[in-house]
Parts: structure tokens; C-alpha cells; sequence
């Protein structure tokens, strides 16, 4: 683990490395629950100025589960919890070189379908897969939803057994069920 706990230790150099790494995943999550990339991007500012601000008074253990914990904290504080995240349109960004037009339009469409099935996830699972897409280990997504990392592994089999379950039971031709089950488990076992 990375631990930030001295003003010596952020200094300016540090600062914009941990931006740079940071700023993209962070802002992909905002969106994804604010639904509004203006707003997304003030939280994302009052974030990394308040890091600043504070890097004399704060002791980080990890900064990634730090970063993304107060990016959730800001983005639910922004809409006053007024909504859930959704996975933004871009999180399964599919190549144009990757596949032919029509193997390109099936991918979206099993896309869309595993998308639509993520979304009837209770929430807390749902936005544990958002994190593991944006490429967070479980010991790093436990420490931004403050829970252990077992109950991180717990919720993701779970989440997994209840998508393929609602896959296998919905009205989908077996063509587009053997896609988004494979998606699904791409997604999800590539961790």
C-alpha cells in the first residue's frame, strides 16, 4: 500500500503524477453518477484542490481507494442522492477495428443487453462492477465503499450468479444470451 502521510512526501511533482494516473478513471465514475460531465468535472476539481489543500493534514493508506472514496462522497453529495450510477456510454468502448460492421453491431447489442442487466443489480453490487470495470481490485473497492474486501468478494459472486441467472432466463434468442454471458464473464473474470 501507498501511504501519503508527511507534506514532504506530496510534493508538486507527486501531485501532478497522482492527477495524471487518476483523472480519467475518476471522471468516468463521476458521470456515471451524476449523469452530467460539467458537474462531474466540479467535483473532480474541489477534489484534487481540497488534496491539495489538505496534503499536510492527511494519512492516506491508499490513494486510488482514497481518491475514489471522495469522488463518491463528492458526486452523491452533488446530487444529493438523488439518483443511482449508471455505467456511462463509453465504459464498453468496442474498437472500430476489432470487428466488421455487423460483428460490431451484435457486440453493442449484447453490450446494451449486459448493461440493461447490470442496472437491475441492487445497488451496492451494481456499482461494485462499475469500480472492477474501471479496473479496481477488491481490496481497493472495499476501501472506497468502507467495507471488507470478503464482503467485496462475496457481493461480486454473487452479482456474477445473478446475471447469468437473469441472462439464462430472459426472452433473448440463444445467440445474444451466449454473447452477454460472455460478456459478463469477461468483464467480471478478468480480475
Amino acid at each position: 500500500m501507498e501511504l501519503i502521510s508527511t507534506p514532504s512526501i506530496i510534493t508538486l511533482d507527486k501531485f501532478e503524477d497522482i492527477f495524471r494516473d487518476n483523472y480519467s478513471p475518476l471522471f468516468r465514475y463521476i458521470s456515471s453518477i451524476t449523469k452530467d460531465q460539467d458537474l462531474a468535472k466540479d467535483v473532480l476539481s474541489d477534489l484534487f484542490l481540497n488534496l491539495w489543500q489538505q496534503r499536510e493534514k492527511l494519512q492516506i493508506n491508499n490513494i486510488k481507494a482514497y481518491l475514489f472514496r471522495s469522488a463518491r462522497n463528492g458526486a452523491l453529495k452533488a446530487i444529493s442522492g438523488t439518483q443511482t450510477a449508471e455505467l456511462s456510454d463509453d465504459t464498453f468502448n468496442i474498437p472500430a477495428d476489432s470487428y466488421n460492421p455487423f460483428e460490431k453491431f451484435v457486440a453493442k447489442q449484447s453490450i446494451k443487453i449486459v448493461e440493461e442487466l447490470i442496472n437491475r443489480l441492487p445497488v451496492a453490487r451494481k456499482e461494485m462492477i462499475e469500480l472492477r470495470l474501471l479496473g479496481l481490485k477488491n481490496y481497493e473497492i472495499a476501501g472506497i465503499m468502507d467495507i471488507s474486501e470478503k464482503k467485496v468478494e462475496y457481493n461480486m459472486r454473487e452479482a456474477i450468479e445473478q446475471l447469468s441467472h437473469m441472462v439464462r432466463h430472459s426472452n433473448l434468442d440463444k445467440a445474444t444470451v451466449a454473447g452477454g454471458l460472455m460478456m459478463i464473464n469477461l468483464i467480471l473474470t478478468i480480475i
